[in-house]
């Protein structure tokens, strides 16, 4: 008998102003994939030959590495990609989910060998951090710090009323090249000052009180550096503020904006013309935390 199964990742925004590394939320985008024993190795999506490399495939990679720490080897595998509305290269986790998506494949074909806390260790193993892996792993919103030894997590509390406005261009914008623009030291004070409003902003979200939203999210470390790579997110920012959100950030690495705000149509449409006024073409959608982590499901013998 061979195994068949589903696994399901959501998508996740991260550093959430000032949670640079340490901050992110799981939003409602999914990665899904359909899996089964099979007699070779095999990528698709929806049926057809998977489009990247499998040496540039995350995936594979994270099913590979997983392999190194279980006792038993899996078999060879089909996976097929089913679902994917996470873009790729735009701060939406897409390599997270993939990541995650591997490892929890691998330990499903090995018997589940691997509990929670392994699965999470070993995702921000191979992310390098946390503020994606986590929250695609548990779902919601999750802060987490962590070193060579230890990995503490914990989950801050998102009221039903706040909404994410997700606000995505059509160039793409990589990691590394967000984190080249970075300083490498910083103001004692700009640190301080992103330590006490990172403390502050669990604080006010865990107790839903935004009156001070914007000025908690104002970080000091990424993303001013980061601006100048993101073709009218400064306009972007200043539109949000005009039209009443409560305050806005760059998600990830970026190139995605998410405006926080209330339920309100009237501020999607003023942002979503404001948008189509900037050379680039941007896409904004009203989104909300899922609480719904990585699962795998429909686990039946056939």
């Amino acid at each position: 008998m061979s195994l068949k199964f589903k696994v399901s990742v959501p998508a996740t925004s991260a550093n959430i102003g000032v949670g640079y590394d340490c901050l992110g939320v799981a939003l409602d985008y999914k990665l899904e994939l359909e899996v089964e024993e099979s007699d070779r190795i095999e990528f698709l999506e929806n049926g057809e030959p998977f489009s990247i490399p499998i040496e540039e495939n995350y995936i594979f990679e994270a099913i590979k590495y997983t392999e190194k720490h279980l006792v038993k080897n899996i078999p060879s595998y089909k996976v097929n990609i089913i679902k994917n509305d996470i873009p790729l290269a735009r701060g939406l986790g897409s390599s997270s989910s993939a990541i995650v998506a591997g490892i929890l494949i691998a330990n499903t074909f090995a018997g589940n060998i691997l509990d929670i806390n392994k699965i999470a260790k070993l995702a921000v193993e191979m992310e390098g951090h946390p503020d994606n892996v986590i929250p695609a792993i548990f779902g919601g919103m999750v802060l987490t710090a962590h070193d060579k030894n230890n990995l503490v997590y914990s989950n801050v509390l998102n009221s039903d009323d706040l909404y994410y406005y997700v606000m995505i261009p059509d160039f793409k914008l990589s990691t590394e090249k967000a984190r080249s623009v970075l300083p490498k030291s910083y103001l004692v004070s700009d640190v301080i000052n992103n330590m006490a409003k990172l403390g502050l902003l669990v604080n006010s979200l865990n107790n839903g009180e935004y009156c001070n939203l914007r000025f908690l999210l104002g970080d000091k470390i990424h993303q001013p550096y980061r601006f100048a790579l993101i073709n009218g997110s400064e306009k972007i920012f200043e539109a949000s503020r005009e039209f009443g959100a409560l305050g806005e950030y760059i998600s990830g690495a970026g190139p995605t904006l998410i405006s926080l705000n209330y339920d309100n149509e009237e501020f999607l449409n003023k942002m979503r013309d404001m948008l189509d006024t900037l050379p680039d073409k941007w896409t904004i959608e009203k989104k909300k935390v899922t609480l719904k982590g990585a699962e795998v499901y429909d686990v039946t013998d056939i």
